[in-house]
């Protein structure tokens, strides 16, 4: 094959096919996937009457999967976007939830020849990390469509860096993917008690000789922590202590060395700081002194009781840059519901519910809470806006939580190259710090 160039998506896309191959039985195929689909008859979406019609034919119905937005995915969300569609169209559509792991339909409906329109699914709604399987899997198809532009007054209003773009075109549409949150990265919390904050700027200062047995960290065979460590990674190049590209196998290794060297013995705790009590207790006490979470972890910390009182948690933003896994929606292939589906998708890039509903009608106004939710959800939500007049509307209460300027401190990660090599990188882990 000598000669023959590969894309990174061609690439993705063989590997995928070749360990799916590697699975299935004899005489079994996989790849088997349904025709880019319009909605249900024909309609001038750009008349809301003509809207209520498709969306009754299809069922007044939508399905996605999604995590939890602190509770409120399983009542809150459906009845206000059932509010919403009734209000604008005249029907009230009813929002499912499912839970389907989609990591693991990804391993196993290829198996089975199977494509995920076969569970009834119509929007998925997960980090980035997928898009590029679910890319390589042929299951998307695009949402601005020709025919369903006039559903998508908010998205074409959605700044580029949170759309993606992507082939084949389909009936003047090649928008594949829209991300809801405008930064959701993997982090640091620091006790500003115990530390100088002033002197912690960048990741690497995180291998203080203070800092030995201080932290909790995801296990390196996680990919959250391959996140933290890809800041990391990119500081050390930036300072000129490694070599090479931030996307290359080569600087990896060199930068897990460094690790082996600098870095593991500072780890007290490999656990879930976000979700894990006891290690929550650990911070709280002052036995551990930093930890890497997710951001939306770091602010309902931040907003927790005992730090309300005695205010000793800080959020370190690493200067270098800061690896975001934002949530992204992709409508599936030849789904049941297109139409709501594409609704639903616009819906989440509103400012209704980028607020949770809880926002300012105008900058100058007061917030109104209008879901009735709590801080802590709305903390959980607000992930930065995805345009400006997201930013704008947010509570006076709550821009304390959240970072200036969060897309200068965004690090673009290359998900198709970090897709292909997990496995890789945590075996190199093993290899280098373990000796195994």
């Amino acid at each position: 094959m000598s000669g023959i160039k590969m894309s990174r998506r061609g690439f993705l896309r063989a590997a995928t096919t070749l360990a799916v191959a590697a699975t299935l039985p004899t005489g079994c195929k996989s790849g088997s996937t349904p025709t880019v689909v319009s909605q249900v008859g024909d309609y001038d979406l750009s008349k809301p009457e003509q809207v209520k019609k498709a969306l009754e034919a299809e069922g007044a119905t939508v399905t996605w999967t999604t995590w939890g937005f602190e509770g409120l995915s399983s009542q809150v969300i459906p009845a206000r976007f059932a509010l919403y569609t009734q209000k604008k169209y005249g029907v009230a559509v009813n929002l499912i939830k499912d839970n389907t792991s989609i990591g693991k339909a990804m391993t196993e409906l290829p198996v089975a020849g199977k494509h995920i329109s076969s569970l009834g699914i119509d929007v998925v709604d997960n980090e980035e990390e997928y898009y590029p399987r679910f890319m390589a899997l042929d299951w998307g198809e695009p949402i601005d469509q020709e025919q369903y532009k006039p559903l998508l007054e908010n998205v074409l209003k959605v700044e580029d860096a949170y759309i993606q773009h992507d082939e084949p075109k389909a009936n003047d549409g090649d928008i594949y993917g829209v991300m809801y949150q405008g930064f959701e990265w993997l982090q640091g919390l620091l006790r500003k008690d115990k530390v100088d904050v002033s002197n912690y700027t960048d990741w690497t200062d995180l291998a203080r000789a203070e800092m030995k047995g201080k932290g909790v960290l995801y296990p390196f065979n996680d990919s959250r922590c391959h996140f933290v460590f890809m800041g990391i990674l990119n500081s050390l190049i930036k300072q000129g202590i490694v070599k090479g590209e931030l996307w290359s196998e080569e600087a990896w290794e060199a930068g897990i060395q460094w690790w082996k060297d600098n870095m593991d013995d500072k780890v007290y705790k490999w656990g879930d700081i976000g979700n894990d009590p006891t290690l929550r207790t650990l911070l709280q006490s002052g036995e551990v002194w930093w930890a890497g979470t997710w951001g939306v972890y770091t602010r309902a910390i931040l907003a927790l009781d005992w730090n309300q009182k005695d205010d000793v948690i800080y959020p370190f933003y690493p200067k270098s840059g800061i690896a975001a896994n934002r949530e992204t929606c992709k409508i599936v292939k030849g789904c049941q519901h297109p139409v709501a589906a594409r609704i639903l998708t616009d819906w989440t890039v509103s400012s209704e519910f980028q607020h949770g509903g809880w926002y300012k009608p105008t900058k100058d106004a007061e917030a109104v809470n209008t879901w009735n939710i709590t801080e802590a959800q709305y903390l959980a939500v607000y992930c930065g806006g995805v345009m400006p007049e997201h930013r704008e509307l947010m509570p006076d209460w709550a821009q304390k939580y959240y970072p200036s300027d969060p897309g200068s401190l965004i690090l673009p990660v290359d998900w198709e190259w970090w897709s292909s090599r997990t496995e890789w990188i945590s075996k190199a882990y093993d290899r280098i710090v373990k000796g195994i």
